[in-house]
């Protein structure tokens, strides 16, 4: 990745990493004023957007959840440099909301059948004009993701 490719890169996770390491567990996003999104909210705010935020392997995904139930977007390694030359790792998956209201998501990284991940399920948060995800809507210690729509 040159310079000029990884300056974006720096910046948004400069300008981001203040609200990350701020809020990194539930608890203290709850006690900052976050609300869960109901399920009508995910579809209202998230569903036909672009969301950005960090994975949970530090890399950077910016998927969208389409309202026909599948999630299409491109994700990030930190210490990969993904498809020859290009540091970009097609996302595709689907999305359903269970009988919780929790958002589970399963996807598949990568081309020719890439690692493909198992239904997750976790709910949503949004705090001010930043959204949030848990695999806990209870657990206080549960270790949250920034999610950011993009503009």
């Amino acid at each position: 990745m040159t310079l000029p490719t990884k300056l974006p890169l720096v910046i948004f996770l400069w300008l981001f990493a203040p609200l990350a390491v701020a809020q990194n567990k539930l608890g203290e996003l709850l006690d900052a004023g976050a609300k869960k999104l109901s399920p009508g909210e995910f579809k209202q705010e998230i569903v036909q957007r672009v969301i950005v935020g960090p994975s949970t392997t530090g890399g950077i995904l910016e998927i969208m959840y389409v309202d026909n139930g599948l999630v299409q977007g491109v994700g990030t390694h930190p210490f990969a440099t993904g498809n020859i030359g290009n540091p970009f790792t097609p996302i595709n998956g689907e999305w359903k909301i269970d009988d919780s209201g929790k958002i589970c998501t399963s996807m598949q990284i990568g081309v020719l059948g890439g690692v493909i991940l198992p239904f997750r399920c976790q709910s949503w948060f949004k705090y001010k004009n930043q959204y949030f995800l848990a695999d806990s809507d209870t657990d206080r210690s549960a270790r949250v993701l920034v999610r950011t729509i993009k503009q």
